[in-house]
C-alpha cells in the first residue's frame, strides 16, 4: 500500500495513530530505531517461540506465538492484498485452505509494545483487521512496522496534512 495514494482522512488517521505510538516510545527517532532493530533481528523475531522479543526501547509481546508456515502464508497474503486488493483473490483451492488457516490462527493475535522506561507505557494492535464482514485485511500498523520499507513509515510519521 502506498501511503501517498490514500485519501486525506485515512492519512490523517494513520498519522495520528503512529504519532501516538511514537510518543509512547519517546519520539519519532526512538520509534524508527525500534523498527530498524526489529528488522535487523535474524531469524524474524515474530517466529520467537516465547512470543516475545526485545529492542533497546521496547519489549514486544505477541499474544500467541507464530510458526514459520503461518508467517509465510501471511507474507503471501500481504502480497496478494497489495496486488489485488484482497488477500483471497486469485488463490487456488490448496492455497485457499492455507490462507483460511492462517486467518483463523492470526485473527485473535495482538502485538503489544511495552516501553522499557519506568512508566512502562504500552500500545497494542491486531495483526488482522476484521472490522468489515467477509473482508479480512492485514493492519497497516503491522505491515508498516514489520514488512514495508522504512520510507513508508517515515511518510506516515512526518505527514503534513494540507
Amino acid at each position: 500500500m502506498d501511503f501517498n495514494k490514500l485519501d486525506k482522512e485515512s492519512k490523517k488517521d494513520l498519522h495520528e495513530q503512529f504519532i501516538q505510538y511514537s510518543e509512547i516510545l519517546g519520539g519519532s527517532n526512538f520509534f524508527l530505531t525500534m523498527v530498524e532493530e526489529i528488522r535487523e533481528q535474524k531469524p524474524n523475531p515474530l517466529l520467537n517461540q516465547s512470543g516475545a522479543f526485545h529492542t533497546s526501547k521496547a519489549r514486544v509481546v505477541l499474544s500467541k506465538s507464530i510458526y514459520k508456515d503461518t508467517l509465510t502464508a501471511l507474507f503471501e497474503a500481504i502480497r496478494r492484498e497489495e496486488k489485488n486488493g484482497d488477500m483471497l483473490d486469485g488463490v487456488t483451492p490448496k492455497e485457499y485452505k492455507a490462507a483460511m488457516n492462517m486467518i483463523r490462527t492470526l485473527k485473535p493475535v495482538q502485538i503489544t509494545f511495552e516501553t522499557k522506561s519506568e512508566e512502562g507505557k504500552t500500545f497494542t494492535f491486531n495483526i488482522l483487521d476484521t472490522s468489515v464482514e467477509k473482508k479480512t485485511r492485514v493492519t497497516f500498523a503491522f505491515k508498516t512496522i514489520f514488512f514495508y520499507h522504512l520510507d513508508e513509515l517515515k511518510k506516515v510519521l512526518f505527514y503534513k496534512g494540507t
